[in-house]
């Protein structure tokens, strides 16, 4: 399925009210928000399967509601900008999903302000947070995912992990689970560091050089993950490359 193109002025999905574009989903379909000129998206789902490409290099802040009445969101956001990023998700019917991946080239200081709110039975949230620090840049995830009591058999998960490739010691993953029901499974994972010695090693040890290795290992991080299709994995490995000449 091709990507409609928001803000285009000829994707016919859009609602645009002035810096905000409300987006409406009632089908399956496929979008691509690309060197975005808004500063809020809001995205209603209903009882569909929605798939979303970010690619970003926006200076100022922006701001991502997410409503899902019934069906799936697949969020994959790619973005090299500097302005803090505020992603909201509802989840608001049983049988609601969101899976959503951030990956992100920090070159200055960056900020992610994750909240999910579980309102229905039989919702499920996956939160996969990556970043890469080079130059002056720092990343934040702060990640919140609620479960309010009563609402029984939902799956929580938060991931996050941020390689520093540089020495501003600046960087913070703050998951906050906040769970008052005991039928649900939760779970969340943190990582701050740089690249396993090991898999360096092996790299090396097969002909690459040192760059090459953490090239290798920042695209397997920040692109292979994303629930994107070969061909727009591979035009973002390209993009993504000129990131570390």
């Amino acid at each position: 399925m091709n990507r409609i193109l928001i803000g285009s002025g000829n994707d016919k999905i859009g609602i645009v009210k002035r810096d905000k574009i409300i987006v409406n989903v009632t089908h399956d379909v496929n979008i691509l928000i690309r060197n975005d000129s808004f500063n809020e998206y809001v995205f209603n789902v209903f009882d569909a399967n929605l798939n979303v490409l970010v690619i970003s290099d926006k200076k100022s802040d922006v701001i991502y509601d997410i409503n899902v009445n019934k069906g799936t969101v697949s969020f994959n956001n790619v973005s090299y900008g500097c302005g803090n990023v505020f992603l909201n998700v509802d989840l608001n019917n049983e049988d609601s999903n969101v899976l959503m991946h951030n990956s992100v080239v920090a070159k200055k200081k960056l900020k992610y302000f994750i909240k999910v709110n579980h309102n229905k039975n039989l919702t499920n949230s996956f939160i996969y947070n990556n970043g890469v620090t080079k130059d002056d840049g720092s990343i934040e995830f702060d990640v919140s995912s609620y479960v309010p009591k009563k609402s029984k058999g939902c799956c929580v998960n938060q991931d996050s992990k941020i390689i520093t490739l540089n020495n501003v010691n600046e960087s913070k993953i703050n998951p906050i689970l906040l769970i008052d029901e005991y039928e649900c499974e939760a779970k969340h994972a943190a990582f701050i560091g740089s690249f396993n010695k090991d898999e360096l090693f092996y790299l090396m040890s097969r002909g690459l050089t040192l760059m090459e290795s953490k090239i290798l290992l920042i695209n397997g991080l920040l692109i292979g993950t994303l629930d994107v299709c070969f061909n727009e994995k591979e035009n973002l490995r390209k993009e993504l490359k000129e990131e570390w000449r």
